[in-house]
C-alpha cells in the first residue's frame, strides 16, 4: 500500500487520512517519537487527534495506534513533550522515566494547555486529572506549547503561540505555570497568526558560541503565499527572549511553499527537526491517496555568521544507507552554453549533489523533463535568486494556488544537494544556509535531468547523482 502514485518514498506519511503538524518530538531509550495532528476519519482537516510513529534512525518509521483523542474539553491540538528524568511532575509509576505530553485542547474557541503522561515509553497516555495546566487568559489564539528544561533557572520554559506574540511560562513540575513575559508584536512578519514556537539553543559554527533561536510558523504571510517558518536569533535569561536583529528584519527558515510547523526533538543528543510538508492554501486538496500529509526530510540545525548576521543552518540527515544506484560520480563536470548535460532518470527517489567551482555565465538551469512535463529550477546569477517553476510539473487543477514560480533570494551558490522525492523537492544550498522545499505532482515517471549552463560555463566539482530506495519495506 506504500506504492500509491503520490506516496512519498523516502518521507514519513500515515499509511491513510490526514495528518499536519508534527508534535510532541522527542528521543528515549534509542527511540525517535514523532507524534503529529491526525484526523483518523477523513482525508480532510477535522477534530484533532495526535497519531504516533517511532523510528531508531530518523529514516525508517513504525506507525503506531492513535496517542491522544479528542474529550469533554476539546480536540487535542499542537504540542510538545518531554522526559521528566526528575519525576518533578510526580508522574513516575514504573522503572522508565515518566513521558510527559503537553498540548492544547482545543475547544469552541477556547483554548488551553494540558498534559498527558505516559510510563511505558509513549506506548500509552492517561490525561492528567487537574487538566487544564494553564487556563484562557482572553486570548482566542493560545496554542501550541513548546517546553524544555532551562538548567540555568532549574526551570521548565514554556513558549505559546497567542496570535501576534508568543507568550513564555516557568514551572518546576509541569502542573504549576507562572506568565514569564512575551516577545514579537513588533518583530518579524505578521501577515498572519502565530503558530508553532520553539526556543532552542544552538551552536554557532567554528566558536564556542552559541545563541537561543525562537521558531515561529506564521499562516498566511510567508515569501512566496501562504504558511511558512520564521525566526528570530537572541538571548535568553530563563525569564525573557531578547532578539538579536532588527524589529523589521524578517528571516525565513525555508524559502519554499511547502515547510510549516517545524519543531525540534527534545532530548536529541543533537538539535534536530523536522516540518510538515505542505502549504495551508492548498492542503485539504492536494491530489493524495488514501491519506493527506507527509513530514520534511529531519534536518540538523545550527548558526552560522555571514557578514556579521547569524543564520539558520539546516542540514538533512545522512541518506547514505538508502543509496543504491549511483549514476554519476565524478571529480568535474563543465558545462558549456548550448552544450547541456543530460540523464536518463528512472527511479522516482534521486540525490544530487556538487559543488560549484565556477559560473561564469548569467545563469545555470536544473530541469526534469518528463513527456509532457517539467519542473525547472534556475540560479539566475544577475538578479541573484533562486526559483522553482512548477506551473507544468503536472498535477495543478486541485488549486489555484499551485501553479506558482517560487524565489528565493542568494547571492552566491557554492554548493547544493538537491533531493528528489515523488512528491516533493528539497534544496539545501551553500551546506545548508538556504533551503527550499517544494512539493510537486507529476503523473510521469521517468525524467531527464538536465542541466544547463546560460550565457557562460558553469564547472562542477565532487558530483554525485544517485537513486534512494524507499523507506517502506
Amino acid at each position: 500500500m506504500y506504492d500509491e502514485q503520490f506516496r512519498p518514498q523516502l518521507h514519513f506519511s500515515p499509511k491513510e487520512k490526514w495528518m499536519n503538524d508534527p508534535n510532541g518530538m522527542v528521543y528515549y531509550k534509542g527511540e525517535y517519537h514523532l507524534f503529529y495532528q491526525y484526523y483518523p476519519h477523513d482525508t480532510v482537516w477535522g477534530p484533532m487527534h495526535w497519531g504516533h510513529a517511532i523510528s531508531k534512525d530518523l529514516i525508517h518509521w513504525e506507525e503506531l495506534p492513535v496517542a491522544l483523542y479528542p474529550d469533554e474539553l476539546g480536540q487535542i491540538f499542537s504540542g510538545s513533550a518531554v522526559i521528566d528524568q526528575q519525576n518533578t511532575s510526580g508522574l513516575k509509576t514504573t522503572d522508565e522515566d515518566v513521558m510527559v505530553a503537553i498540548f492544547t485542547h482545543h475547544g469552541e474557541d477556547h483554548e488551553k494547555q494540558s498534559i498527558a503522561y505516559s510510563n511505558d515509553k509513549g506506548r500509552t497516555w492517561t490525561k492528567y486529572k487537574g487538566n487544564p495546566v494553564i487556563d484562557n487568559p482572553g486570548l482566542k489564539d493560545f496554542r501550541d506549547p513548546k517546553v524544555f528544561w532551562h538548567e540555568d533557572s532549574q526551570k521548565w520554559i514554556m513558549s505559546l503561540a497567542c496570535g501576534d506574540h508568543i507568550q513564555f511560562y516557568a514551572s518546576p513540575n509541569l502542573l504549576e505555570w507562572d506568565y514569564l513575559s512575551e516577545f514579537g508584536r513588533d518583530y518579524g512578519n505578521h501577515g498572519g497568526v502565530w503558530e508553532c514556537p520553539d526556543l532552542i539553543q544552538l551552536a554557532v559554527e567554528g566558536t564556542n558560541e552559541t545563541k537561543w533561536v525562537l521558531i515561529v510558523s506564521v499562516n498566511p504571510g510567508g515569501p512566496n503565499g501562504g504558511s511558512a517558518v520564521q525566526y528570530f536569533v537572541g538571548d535568553f535569561n530563563g525569564t525573557t527572549f531578547t532578539c538579536l536583529d532588527d524589529m523589521n528584519r524578517v528571516k525565513w527558515a525555508d524559502y519554499g511553499r511547502d515547510f510549516y510547523a517545524a519543531v525540534s526533538w527534545s532530548h536529541s543528543t543533537e538539535p534536530i527537526w523536522i516540518g510538515w510538508m505542505n502549504n495551508w492554501q492548498y492542503a485539504n486538496t492536494v491530489p493524495t491517496h488514501p491519506g493527506r500529509g507527509a513530514m520534511s526530510i529531519p534536518r540538523k540545525l545550527y548558526l552560522r555568521k555571514k557578514n556579521e548576521n547569524l543564520v539558520l543552518v539546516q542540514v538533512p540527515i545522512d541518506l547514505k544507507s538508502l543509496q543504491k544506484n549511483t549514476h554519476l560520480a565524478t571529480a568535474t563536470l563543465p558545462i558549456k552554453p548550448d552544450q547541456p548535460f543530460q540523464m536518463q532518470l528512472h527511479d522516482s527517489q534521486v540525490m544530487i549533489e556538487a559543488k560549484l567551482e565556477k559560473i561564469a555565465g548569467s545563469s545555470f538551469a536544473f530541469t526534469l523533463k518528463g513527456e509532457h512535463e517539467r519542473i525547472e529550477m534556475v540560479f539566475d546569477r544577475e538578479k541573484r535568486e533562486f526559483s522553482i517553476d512548477r506551473t507544468n510539473s503536472g498535477q495543478l487543477s486541485f488549486s489555484e494556488h499551485f501553479s506558482t514560480v517560487d524565489i528565493m533570494p542568494i547571492e552566491t551558490v557554492e554548493d547544493f544537494m538537491i533531493i528528489l522525492d515523488r512528491t516533493s523537492i528539497e534544496v539545501f544550498f551553500n551546506q545548508g544556509e538556504h533551503v527550499m522545499t517544494e512539493l510537486i505532482f507529476p503523473t510521469e515517471r521517468a525524467f531527464t535531468l538536465e542541466l544547463e549552463a546560460i550565457n557562460g560555463e558553469v564547472h562542477l566539482s565532487d558530483m554525485l547523482i544517485c537513486s534512494l530506495e524507499s523507506i517502506w519495506k
